[in-house]
């Protein structure tokens, strides 16, 4: 029986909802709701208010109008956009405080437990409260004492942490490594509701995989804000779009959605054709007989009819970049050059011994973990970094553009849009400059706004827009797809498809990069400094192993969790077997009583067992009599193994005081 089963049939209600910021409507009367095995792709162009409809679910943001019913005892795992604030505890003890949420659950089951004591009340008939009873048993049995632990390292490993950074303070790494830890804390949790706010921004595509699987094998319900269509397309079952104004809600993936969309704006337009033909009837009929007294009766119906109809409006076409990259100047053949090549940090060496021939109209994939030195390369080719030994060299009349994942971040502030796409070609006619800048959606006034008030997708689109102003003919991109929506990102993967010069990128979008590349360069990091090779595989043929690894990782870190909680629980035997026999009469009558008590306890651990298995399965509220019966028993042996345990601790403490 999977761990989450048991789930209230509507958790999470939307009704009504209204909000707007100044004299932008995000919201007005949207209606949606989450059910106990949602898995949902919220969607809709930045600035639709995605974020801040979570933040409403959460009760950060409030409603001008509407309300959002939730499940009683619902428990939200919530990861934002903006890293949450973490104290200085280690990677693991971050991970392991689950912001409280086994305490919660303790306080959880007593309070029913309380309430089932009488079984007379209403709250002890209240069928959801005996399904989340059961729930509330199978969680905290899965959050054991022994579990917890190797649980917790496995997610970190999968995060992308070593074993070694599990003790490391988190003031050690820097905010895209403690996103991870805040998501790594949140799947720990299990929590009735995932509410993930771009969980791919800061991952590698190891980690992405592998987050990608483990939550395919969750069994709750999750909302989700993502870019990344591939990883939606995998796991949602369904698709929430903010469309209008209003909640649009699809069955199927992304895909599915496409198709439905396409559907339903196809009979919006024969309805709306229809409607303006009866509308232009009416207004025909009115304007000819309105005058005439053997008509006026009826024009005067027909108008009311008109003020009766609810008309119907189209979505309006969405702005998208549009936008293509000059013709490549002509370049020699060799575009790089890299021989025997090393990068030293101080003692660390993170390559040596490289060596690459990039010709012209390659284009490759660098692939490679989080660390492994894919950034790095690409500042080697750009020449934004030298090596520390031997020779980089960039072949005839090649010209780079270079597009850093941190580009965005290292616009001037203090610049209008105007000026940074200026300041990038200043020998171009601001006819041209202002051209481009409305090819990226800064059209009008737009230009004049500075780039200290622009979201992270406007900044993207400027620092693009300014890599246009410059013609190459070698592009090196890292990362080009973060913070653009999913227009932008399908307008410059159609851009770059048709760009004729040399491309390498680091990127771990995979419907991005699967289409552009015909090569591929594999980074693998080790203590001598990583390994580069060049690959034979194609770009899916490198996916389909990928996404192999992250399900064998993550079954082997649920394999090693068990066999760890089995070696602890045969170290706990082993201790007791090893206890000597006691040298008195005494010693021998508390010894008795300590073998009778682990008999005792043996056969208790197992009814509490049989007993919580019990509770889980749904037949059991079928039968009310049953079920109370169950709660009674739990009730006692709970009650007795407390006591069983205190007792053969205090007995054992005492005979270890005695001497041989």
């Amino acid at each position: 029986m999977p761990l989450n089963w048991v789930r209230t049939l509507q958790m999470l209600h939307i009704q009504g909802l209204s909000k707007q910021f100044g004299s932008k409507v995000l919201f007005d009367s949207a209606d949606a709701h989450l059910s106990h095995r949602s898995r949902v792709a919220l969607i809709g162009p930045n600035g639709a208010g995605k974020s801040t409809l979570i933040k409403i679910l959460m009760g950060f943001e409030s409603p001008d109008s509407g309300q959002v019913s939730r499940a009683k005892h619902l428990a939200i795992g919530y990861l934002p956009q903006e890293l949450p604030k973490m104290s200085g505890r280690t990677i693991l003890e971050e991970v392991l405080r689950m912001d409280g949420r086994r305490e919660e659950l303790l306080q959880a089951k007593l309070e029913l437990e309380t309430a089932f004591s009488d079984p007379n009340s209403l709250a002890a008939h209240d069928q959801q409260n005996l399904e989340r009873y059961g729930r509330l048993v199978e969680e905290l049995e899965n959050l054991d004492e022994y579990r917890i632990e190797s649980r917790a390292k496995g997610i970190l490993s999968g995060m992308g942490f070593k074993s070694s950074d599990f003790e490391r303070r988190l003031s050690e790494f820097s905010g895209g490594w403690l996103m991870r830890v805040a998501l790594s804390r949140i799947l720990l949790m299990d929590p009735d509701l995932l509410l993930l706010d771009e969980p791919t921004n800061h991952l590698d595509l190891e980690s992405l995989l592998w987050l990608e699987e483990f939550l395919r094998r969750n069994h709750g319900a999750m909302l989700i804000i993502s870019h990344d269509t591939a990883f939606l397309n995998r796991i949602v079952t369904e698709v929430l779009e903010v469309d209008q104004k209003r909640l649009w809600s699809y069955r199927g993936n992304l895909d599915s959605y496409q198709i439905q969309k396409a559907e339903r704006l196809a009979v919006m337009r024969s309805q709306q054709a229809g409607q303006l033909a009866k509308i232009a009837e009416i207004e025909d009929f009115v304007s000819r007989f309105g005058a005439k007294a053997t008509k006026a009766r009826q024009a005067q119906s027909k108008l009311k009819q008109l003020d009766k109809i609810e008309l119907i409006e189209l979505p309006e076409d969405r702005a998208t970049v549009r936008f293509q990259f000059p013709e490549a100047p002509h370049s020699g053949k060799d575009i790089v050059t890299v021989k025997d090549a090393a990068i030293r940090f101080g003692e660390k060496t993170l390559f040596r011994d490289l060596n690459w021939l990039i010709r012209r109209g390659t284009r490759t994939a660098i692939v490679g973990v989080n660390g492994a030195g894919k950034t790095t390369l690409l500042k080697i080719l750009s020449g934004h970094l030298m090596p520390s030994a031997g020779e980089v060299k960039l072949g005839f009349e090649v010209k780079v553009g270079y597009y850093s994942q941190m580009q965005a971040e290292t616009l001037n502030m203090k610049n209008t849009i105007a000026q940074e796409l200026e300041s990038a070609a200043p020998d171009l006619p601001i006819s041209k400059v202002r051209g481009i800048a409305g090819a990226f959606l800064f059209s009008g006034d737009a230009v004049e706004k500075r780039c200290a008030v622009l979201s992270g997708g406007e900044k993207a689109r400027v620092a693009l827009a300014k890599l246009l102003l410059s013609p190459s003919n070698f592009l090196i991109l890292d990362e080009p797809t973060n913070h653009l929506d999913a227009d932008s990102r399908s307008v410059l993967l159609s851009a770059l498809q048709s760009y004729s010069g040399t491309l390498v990128l680091v990127s771990h979008d995979r419907e991005f990069v699967a289409p552009l590349v015909d090569n591929l360069l594999e980074i693998e990091p080790s203590s001598q400094g990583s390994r580069v090779i060049h690959s034979t595989l194609t770009y899916e043929e490198y996916l389909e192993r990928k996404i192999k690894e992250a399900s064998n990782t993550l079954s082997g870190t649920e394999d090693k969790a068990e066999t760890e909680v089995q070696k602890k629980e045969m170290d706990s035997e082993s201790q007791v077997q090893k206890k000597k026999a006691p040298s008195n009469n005494q010693k021998k009558a508390w010894g008795k009583e300590m073998s009778d008590l682990e008999l005792l306890i043996a056969k208790l651990e197992q009814d509490q067992t049989d007993t919580r298995l019990d509770l889980a399965n749904p037949l059991t509220y079928e039968d009310k009599v049953k079920f109370y019966a169950l709660i009674d028993k739990q009730k006692e042996i709970d009650s007795t193994l407390e006591k069983s345990y205190a007792r053969w601790e205090e007995i054992s403490l005492v005979l270890q005081e005695i001497p041989d």
